[in-house]
C-alpha cells in the first residue's frame, strides 16, 4: 500500500511538472511571437478628401434645407459654397440640381438651364425624377439642357 501512495504522488508530481512545462512553453512562444506591424498613419491626401466630403455633404444639406424653407437667396449662396465644390461629383451634382431649382423659382431660367448643363457635364446620365421632369418651371429647362448635350 505504501508503494501505491508513493507511485500516486510521483505520478501526480510528474503530471504537475509536465503541465508547468507546457505552460512555460506557451509563454515562451508567445513572447517570441513577432509583434504586429503598427498601422501606418492615414494618407494626408485621403484624410483631406474625406474631410472635404463631410464638409460638402453638410453644406449641401444646409443649402437644400434653405431651399425647402423658401430662402432662395440664402440657398443659392450656400449651394455655391467652396465646401461643395471641393467635394465629390455626387455632392456637386446634387448642389447643381438644387441651384437649378432655385434659379427657376426665382425666375432666372438661363441660370437654371446652365446648372442642369453643368450637372450633365459631370454625369451624362444625370436625370430628374418623373415628378421633377413634369415640373412646369424646371422640367422644360432640364429638357433643353439634355437636348444641348
Amino acid at each position: 500500500m505504501r508503494n501505491t501512495k508513493f507511485l500516486d504522488r510521483t505520478f501526480h508530481a510528474a503530471k504537475l511538472a509536465l503541465a508547468f512545462g507546457f505552460a512555460a512553453s506557451l509563454v515562451a512562444c508567445a513572447a517570441n511571437k513577432p509583434k504586429p506591424e503598427p498601422t501606418p498613419p492615414p494618407d494626408p491626401a485621403e484624410v483631406a478628401r474625406q474631410q472635404a466630403e463631410v464638409r460638402g455633404r453638410e453644406t449641401l444639406t444646409k443649402g437644400i434645407g434653405e431651399y425647402e424653407a423658401g430662402s432662395y437667396a440664402q440657398a443659392e449662396a450656400t449651394l455655391l459654397s467652396p465646401d461643395i465644390w471641393a467635394a465629390s461629383d455626387a455632392i456637386k451634382i446634387a448642389a447643381l440640381k438644387h441651384l437649378a431649382f432655385t434659379y427657376c423659382v426665382s425666375e432666372r431660367p438661363s441660370l437654371c438651364r446652365q446648372s442642369f448643363e453643368r450637372a450633365l457635364q459631370l454625369d451624362p446620365n444625370f436625370d430628374l425624377s418623373a415628378a421633377e421632369h413634369n415640373h412646369p418651371l424646371w422640367g422644360p429647362e432640364f429638357k433643353n439642357a439634355k437636348n444641348a448635350q
